[in-house]
């Protein structure tokens, strides 16, 4: 149960760094594209169909579908950290809401956490296993990638 219950957590790190990466595609894209030449209309004997549409033209095509996937992606992303907010915050105990709101929600190292709690690191990690064992992760779990 605790595998799963952390699986379940680190959605949001898994979610954060795949939308990520969509945005450095942009990114690349952007590059490609500001780097092309215009299409260039002086004489030319050549044969066949002229394709007189800018290459530029197709890479602002991709950029807006991966844009779009990228707002797709964010609003299941917020969904998704909303719901386990939500069930953070069922807890009963302090302690263990703030072990796992520091290290899923907030994506903080151990080192902050043993610091924020006063706690040694074996005591950190105690509740950090009694928070896993007492989160209730809803029976239906969506990360549905389209």
């Amino acid at each position: 149960m605790t595998k799963t219950t952390k699986e379940y957590l680190k959605q949001i790190e898994n979610m954060n760094r795949y939308i990520e990466q969509l945005l450095s595609e942009v990114e690349e894209l952007r590059a490609l594209s500001q780097s092309l030449s215009g299409t260039q209309f002086g004489e030319r004997i050549t044969g066949g169909n002229k394709n007189n549409e800018a290459a530029f033209v197709n890479y602002i095509l991709k950029i807006n579908e991966l844009e779009t996937k990228i707002n797709q992606e964010i609003d299941k992303f917020i969904d998704l950290k909303t719901t386990i907010i939500k069930a953070i915050d069922e807890l009963d105990d302090l302690e263990e809401r703030m072990v796992l709101r520091a290290r899923y929600i907030s994506g903080r190292s151990w080192d902050d956490i043993y610091d924020q709690l006063n706690r040694s690191r074996s005591a950190a990690h105690r509740v950090h296993a009694s928070a896993l064992a007492n989160l209730k992760v809803p029976t239906k779990v969506e990360n549905k990638r389209d």
